[in-house]
């Protein structure tokens, strides 16, 4: 598959654009990676090209709070909206999975931004998808239970991973906002159920959650 195809993961139609992006660098980044922290200076944006990129929030006692995952043809809407304000990154990222991602400068970004409408479009619907995905979890911490959080949660990665989900204990209580220890009760229990399969840093989905 070549970088022209590739890139139409974003939905661009404007060759000159799609000739822009590709020109960036294209960076291959492991799973784990934190490639973005707090109060870091917004100079490159990732643009997904493969696998995926999770956006979280830390409170005082270090734990962690999944905001949103940036998928394939997505890019990063906090930081395209903290650089294009000249405001530091207010969130990490941190790789999911193993990605690949084109950098495109901010400064690229603003370009494109003002002269090109299917940035313009491409920025404004990312802007629209990431803010209902914080509200549906406000509304899941307010509303719902863990136990269904975490089904929500797995299931949502076992349609990007397959059966077997490359994660552990603590990660999913990071992305919850709650204790691995809690995390750790409800896995055992979906086990005793004989939905899952609990390994050393990964989970089998053997029902249908």
């Amino acid at each position: 598959m070549n970088n022209a195809t590739n890139t139409n993961v974003f939905g661009f139609v404007d060759d000159k654009l799609l000739g822009l992006i590709r020109l960036c660098p294209r960076k291959k980044f492991n799973r784990g990676n934190r490639i973005l922290d707090v109060g870091d200076e917004i100079v490159l944006i990732p643009f997904v090209m493969k696998g995926n990129i999770k956006v979280v929030r830390n409170d005082e006692s270090g734990r962690e709070i999944l905001l949103y995952t940036i998928n394939p043809g997505e890019s990063c809407a906090m930081s395209i909206a903290s650089g294009l304000n000249n405001k530091p990154s207010g969130a990490i990222a941190i790789t999911e999975t193993d990605t690949e991602a084109y950098l495109v400068p901010l400064s690229l970004v603003h370009e494109t931004f003002v002269s090109h409408p299917e940035m313009r479009e491409f920025v404004l619907e990312l802007f629209h998808r990431r803010f209902n995905e914080m509200i549906n979890i406000v509304d899941e911490i307010a509303f719902k239970s863990v136990d269904f959080r975490l089904l929500r949660l797995l299931n949502k990665r076992q349609i990007k991973s397959g059966k077997f989900i490359q994660v552990t204990h603590q990660e999913l209580a990071n992305d919850l906002g709650t204790a691995r220890e809690v995390v750790s009760r409800l896995l055992k229990q979906l086990e005793k159920q004989g939905l899952i399969k609990n390994y050393r840093g990964k989970i089998e989905i053997l029902g249908h959650l």
